[in-house]
């Protein structure tokens, strides 16, 4: 028995993970593609403020641009004791969910800072895992190159910057207080091989603080045509200031990657972690990247893919982890599940026994229209001409055989019918009339009335009294 699962809304601006539990993502926009894009693109029907999800698998994902924001000043004394410079690396997807309601486009924005404002100065000289949830070199082989790939190169690039810093004020120049690095693929040329320079723009924008409030602004038009000086192979060419390219470029690139394949994306040809030899390629000069960093040690790896076994490369498709209300049905223990079905089945069998009976009573009283009345109730007292009769018809006992009636022990009054006496002699030879005695004991009640009836009669007539005697009388008062 599967349990049932009702879909949970996801509101705009939660943070979320996939269950390769890796990166952590901030769900920015919910749109319909019908309507077009977010963040104005689309109308504004088309926007929605939660995302109805019940376990949907996250498709067509792709990456649309990355930025890597560094930055020297208001960082705490304990980053700054990490490194000089940090450089945070937001990287902006976008995915499908399809649904029975239909089709959601989700923004997803992932956030890295391996030197994050938290981290703890007890740390220092050791890996410090921050950005990951977990890692599993083995099963999830890719995602754990990737990791590798993206401290090692947030700690060259940051180490860079505070190299470059170094030598510009030496010369006695303003060095860089803040920069911002935009990288978005290639769209004039159809790249596939992500070792490639020109697989990236770049558009950038560093801020050189001259004192007394004068900052000047570093940008592709400083140097020439936007077009030549957002090329990443043009700026390595002419080693253009400051000279962080070829770094940064590899670290935007390994934070491509590695988000799609969080995101479960397995077509990805340009996807550096699904192939070995990018993987290779990638990490064949960490040995010499580690002896150029400051305080902040990358890894989990710090060897090359060449020197170090694990898994094989690959990943699945991916859906969030996120929590839902679900029933989940559970089996009843099996005395309670026959305890159940006993009961159950004895109140069923005990309405159809009553139905049944009820149904055979009813057609047994709609049959026999004597059956409405009790044993002795068909011979009841009807008053004829001031007189009492008895119905016709003798009782019967309870074998079925008539109980003839013997004569009558009153001379006045026949005892074992309701008759005057003066109707004696027409049916003084009726075999069927009971005697006093069987009347009592068939049907007292019956027999007490008789009674009552003969002797009202009798003292109605003339004489009676002194006719019954005194002590006939008597019983005649004390019965009326």
């Amino acid at each position: 028995v599967q349990p049932k699962c009702s879909a949970a809304d996801i509101s705009v601006g939660s943070k979320l993970f996939t269950n390769q539990t890796a990166l952590t993502y901030t769900l920015t926009d919910v749109w319909r593609p019908s309507t077009g894009g977010a963040g104005g693109a689309g109308t504004s029907d088309g926007i929605t403020p939660t995302l109805s999800y019940n376990d949907n698998i996250l498709e067509n994902c792709t990456v649309n641009f990355i930025d890597i924001d560094i930055s020297s000043a208001d960082r705490t004394a304990t980053q700054y004791a990490y490194t000089q410079y940090g450089a945070v690396v937001h990287t902006y997807a976008t995915c499908s969910v399809v649904s029975p309601n239909g089709t959601l486009n989700v923004n997803l924005t992932q956030e890295y800072d391996y030197v994050p404002p938290g981290v703890s100065f007890a740390n220092m000289y050791q890996f410090l895992g921050t950005g990951f949830l977990s890692r599993n070199k083995t099963e999830r082989s890719s995602l754990y190159w990737g990791e590798s790939i993206m401290s090692m190169y947030w700690a060259n690039t940051t180490n860079a910057m505070q190299r470059i810093r170094a030598n510009q004020t030496g010369d006695g120049n303003s060095g860089i207080s803040k920069g911002i690095l935009y990288f978005n693929p290639n769209d004039n040329e159809q790249i596939d091989n992500i070792t490639l320079p020109s697989f990236f723009n770049v558009d950038y924008r560093f801020l050189v603080d001259e004192g007394q409030g004068n900052i000047t602004v570093i940008r592709p038009e400083t140097y020439g045509s936007h077009k030549d000086f957002t090329s990443v192979s043009h700026l390595l060419e002419n080693q253009t200031y400051p000279n962080i390219w070829e770094s940064a470029d590899i670290l935007a690139k390994a934070a491509y990657s590695t988000v799609l394949t969080d995101l479960g994306y397995v077509n990805s040809t340009t996807n550096m972690l699904l192939h070995e030899d990018y993987v290779r390629n990638f990490t064949s000069n960490f040995s010499e990247i580690k002896r150029n960093i400051e305080n902040a040690y990358p890894g989990p790896s710090e060897r090359s893919y060449a020197a170090e076994r694990s898994g094989p490369l690959g990943t699945t498709p991916s859906v969030f982890a996120t929590r839902y209300v679900c029933s989940v049905p559970q089996r009843k223990p099996a005395g309670s599940i026959f305890v159940s079905v006993l009961v159950a089945d004895l109140v069923m069998l005990h309405a159809v026994w009553f139905l049944f009976t009820s149904a055979i009573d009813l057609f047994a009283l709609r049959s026999k229209s004597g059956a409405y009345h009790c044993q002795g109730c068909s011979k009841q007292p009807v008053m004829m001409n001031g007189g009492y009769r008895e119905v016709a018809g003798g009782y019967r006992d309870v074998t079925g055989v008539s109980a003839p009636e013997s004569k009558a022990p009153d001379d006045q009054v026949e005892l074992g019918g309701l008759r005057p006496a003066r109707q004696r002699g027409r049916d003084s030879d009726a075999s069927h009339h009971r005697s006093m005695s069987e009347q009592r004991l068939l049907n007292p009640t019956s027999s007490l009335i008789a009674r009552i009836g003969r002797r009202a009669s009798d003292l109605h007539r003339p004489g009676a009294l002194a006719h019954l005697g005194w002590t006939r009388a008597t019983e005649i008062l004390v019965l009326l």
